[in-house]
């Protein structure tokens, strides 16, 4: 019994049997990442809504013009640090019930809320600023942006007198809608069924406990293993009846 557990505990799975393993899995794997693959890109292809995104840069100037680089520093400094608080001025529903009377009450101030936000680049930290716009189509994605760049200077402008909202880029009409991704969730749906299968044939061959292989009888067992009947499957039986004699051919002979 000893030598049983010692011999049990000695054995170990080496990389070539787990290589065997995922080889002879490999057809599951492959056939999980197509249809994972296929079914992602189907639907993402045709059961998605398309989404439409332009954005429009905005420019916070100071109306303190003087010839002081000293001051004309200052100035910049204080448009720079004014960009997050505008952006949170322009992200109430204040402005979106404005935004929604110049575009003739077409979205109310809660869906274009959802449609329309203001971001800055914290990395560079400037006094520009850019407004994102989504919609459905690109045509409305390109009239909600231009209504965004006539609303929010007006809007600024009666909070704050001596700054002012400046367009710096106009939106265009995007080409191409930003989502849905279809190469994107195709592959990733495609890695998805790859490592889900890959984990259901290792544990597949994890809790079979069959012996497939002599080594595995001799380091469990410690017993020699002398000799091994092949196994042909039916291949064996198919020979046979084709070789056997029928009845006619044996009165013949």
């Amino acid at each position: 019994m000893e030598n049983y557990e010692n011999n049990h505990e000695e054995y170990e799975v080496s990389l070539n049997d787990i290589l065997k393993t995922f080889m002879r899995g490999l057809w599951i794997m492959v056939a999980a990442a197509l249809v994972l693959g296929t079914l992602a890109f189907g639907y993402s292809k045709f059961f998605i809504p398309r989404k439409y995104t332009t954005n429009v840069k905005l420019y916070v100037e100071t109306q303190k013009h003087t010839d002081s680089s000293y001051a004309s520093i200052n100035d910049r400094n204080y448009a720079t640090a004014l960009v997050d608080t505008y952006i949170e001025m322009l992200s109430t529903n204040n402005f979106y019930e404005k935004l929604s009377d110049n575009l003739d009450n077409k979205y109310t101030a809660a869906e274009l809320s959802k449609m329309v936000s203001f971001i800055s680049d914290d990395d560079t930290r400037t006094e520009v600023f850019r407004s994102i716009i989504t919609a459905k189509s690109p045509t409305d994605a390109k009239v909600i942006a231009d209504s965004v760049a006539d609303t929010a200077p007006t809007v600024i402008s009666s909070l704050n007198d001596n700054t002012e909202l400046k367009i710096v880029d106009n939106a265009v009409i995007p080409s191409e809608p930003s989502s849905p991704n279809v190469m994107k969730n195709t592959l990733l749906a495609a890695i998805a069924g790859f490592a889900l299968a890959l984990i259901f044939v290792y544990v597949r061959e994890a809790l079979d406990n069959k012996i497939k292989y002599s080594a595995e009888l001799t380091n469990i067992d410690g017993i020699p293993v002398l000799s091994a009947i092949p196994d042909f499957g039916d291949e064996n039986f198919k020979l046979w009846e084709k070789e056997e004699l029928t009845e006619g051919e044996v009165n013949n002979g």
